[in-house]
């Protein structure tokens, strides 16, 4: 299920913002709200896909998720998070390319679209890799 583990992640942000008492600027508003968002979407992706929906719907649903992204990397860039704002202008680029890649149905566009999300994938897992790192075994990587 694309999507579920996201908006799981999203729903225990929001708790843990609501329990501590989080009101000052904090740059964990923009994870929560990135989490629950993509989830939710990848989610309703995910679902049209399987009963064989009209994939201009994710075209349109891209300029909003856009817009979400460019926040997020003005967000973790702004409170000098690096890595995740380069996550966060790698998902730009992987929404400025599903734009036409959805609503013109365009090899091209497509196949810009496949190699944007193959380096946000690898990026996501050298993340994953890092911060496992990080708190398991308090080991600093690389930017």
């Amino acid at each position: 299920m694309p999507g579920f583990m996201q908006f799981i992640t999203g729903l225990i942000l929001w708790i843990y913002i609501t329990l501590f008492n989080i009101s000052t600027s904090n740059a964990i508003y923009m994870a929560a709200v990135a989490f629950t968002a993509y989830g939710v979407h990848w989610f309703a992706m995910g679902l049209n896909k399987h009963y064989g929906g009209d994939t201009r719907v994710d075209g349109y649903m891209a300029i909003a998720f856009l817009w979400l992204s460019i926040i997020g990397a003005f967000v973790f860039y702004k409170v000098g998070d690096i890595p995740v704002g380069i996550l966060f202008t790698l998902l730009t680029l992987v929404y400025i390319s599903d734009i036409p890649a959805s609503l013109l149905a365009s090899r091209t566009w497509t196949r810009i679209k496949g190699g944007f999300h193959l380096i946000t994938a690898v990026w996501l897992m050298y993340l994953t890799f890092a911060a496992i790192s990080n708190f398991a075994l308090g080991m600093t990587l690389p930017l």
